[in-house]
């Protein structure tokens, strides 16, 4: 089942966000980060994002069993910006991941969409890739007080993401 997160939701984001990340990046991110600092970090932020959303949507996707992912879209300008697309450990490989994307992208509604990457996340690069997406030269930048490189991938046209989604596009 699939739905819009309520500010009820927050710590399940939050929570699932950490587990995300400590799967994901434990070789491209200080150990202390994902270890002591995270849920704190992640639980702040969800709380204030539902506290005052911005423009877009977070879409949950549920079962009898809790949260099994979601994915935070905003509506930047032109651009549906994908800020966040995270599963339940163990959940990647089996579609979810593209029905998150692709209906939370459709529900943003604009022309283009982009995200970005933490450089050396070569199971993400390849998956957004797959979808159709170009990734920029990586980038320097700092993430939480680390030194960290991210990569920008774009889609100059969303129909090319929805399509390769499986939503239906209407021309």
């Amino acid at each position: 089942m699939f739905r819009a997160a309520t500010a009820a939701d927050a710590d399940a984001v939050a929570d699932l966000l950490t587990e995300s990340w400590r799967q994901s990046y434990a070789a491209l991110l200080p150990a202390d980060l994902l270890r002591d600092r995270l849920p704190a970090l992640h639980r702040a932020f969800w709380r204030e994002h539902f506290a005052a959303p911005r423009p877009g949507i977070v879409l949950l996707a549920e079962d009898d069993d809790g949260l099994r992912g979601f994915c935070a879209t905003w509506l930047d300008g032109s651009e549906a910006y994908v800020d966040n697309l995270h599963l339940r450990p163990g959940l990647r490989g089996g579609g979810l991941g593209r029905a998150l994307l692709g209906r939370a992208v459709a529900a943003v509604g604009a022309p283009r969409v982009a995200l970005t990457i933490i450089d050396g996340n070569d199971g993400a690069l390849r998956f957004y890739e797959r979808l159709g997406g170009v990734a920029a030269q990586p980038h320097d930048a700092v993430l939480h007080g680390a030194p960290t490189r991210y990569r920008r991938i774009a889609w100059d046209d969303a129909r090319v993401l929805l399509r390769a989604c499986g939503v239906s596009v209407v021309e």
